[in-house]
């Protein structure tokens, strides 16, 4: 359990993070990347054809926030559920219970142990942002993004790694994506914002085009829960 400063970092981390981009769904020597056969913009189009070929996804994830000017990050972990075309669900087991659900055009955060449900709808621009529009295929990586390789430490042996700098102004200065080169599959996104900051997600024993339960993206709540309205997310 984060100390009480830590969770207030931990939770306005993960609130912002998934409200601006949501997650969610997907490690030394690197390949030499840039003697691959495909290029960037072609390992691009080969990641959206894959995202677009799937229904469902779930895997398990660990999120490591890296606050500027701090040595050690704040770190989460749990599963992430996707159903396109508009339902996604987090579900954090550690360091505390929090759910985070995208749900037909409307955003729910759920902290169990605060007994506190966070209700927004859903503006387009947040189903379109970051690490939701990676994991669901939103938008175009190619139209949204310089592309060029860039190797970073790694652990996994057949990986494209690619940097992406966003042609508008955006949250992040640019993010790192890993994929899979057998599966076309995100498997590490890193986000790095202007004052220094680092948002890392791990992608792990991801299973595609099982069925989901309808439950899975309905939040059961007590009865004393406090339920805070916040109107359209921007």
């Amino acid at each position: 359990m984060l100390k009480k400063a830590e969770r207030q970092i931990e939770k306005k981390r993960a609130f912002h993070g998934l409200s601006v981009i949501l997650l969610l769904p997907l490690i030394f020597l690197p390949l030499n990347l840039a003697g691959s056969a495909l290029s960037p913009q072609e390992i691009a189009r080969q990641l959206e054809k894959k995202i677009k070929s799937i229904n469902t996804l779930r895997a398990d994830f660990k999120q490591y926030y890296y606050p500027a000017g701090l040595q050690e990050p704040l770190v989460g972990e749990g599963q992430v559920y996707l159903s396109r075309p508009d339902r996604m669900r987090w579900e954090y087991s550690n360091p505390e219970k929090q759910v985070f659900l995208l749900k037909e055009g409307n955003f729910w955060l759920y902290f169990p142990e605060d007994r506190q449900l966070i209700k927004n709808a859903s503006s387009s621009e947040v189903q379109e942002s970051e690490i939701l529009g990676l994991l669901s295929g939103n938008y175009s990586i190619i139209e949204r993004y310089l592309l060029e390789f860039n190797p970073f430490p790694t652990d996994r042996p057949r990986v494209y790694q690619l940097k992406l700098t966003p042609k508008e102004d955006s949250q992040f200065t640019y993010i790192l994506l890993e994929i899979d080169r057998e599966t076309w599959l995100i498997t590490k996104a890193i986000f790095f914002e202007p004052a220094g900051s680092k948002l890392e997600y791990h992608f792990l024993k991801i299973r595609l085009n099982h069925k989901i339960p309808e439950s899975v993206f309905n939040l059961k709540i007590p009865p004393d829960t406090e339920i805070v309205e916040t109107g359209i997310i921007k």
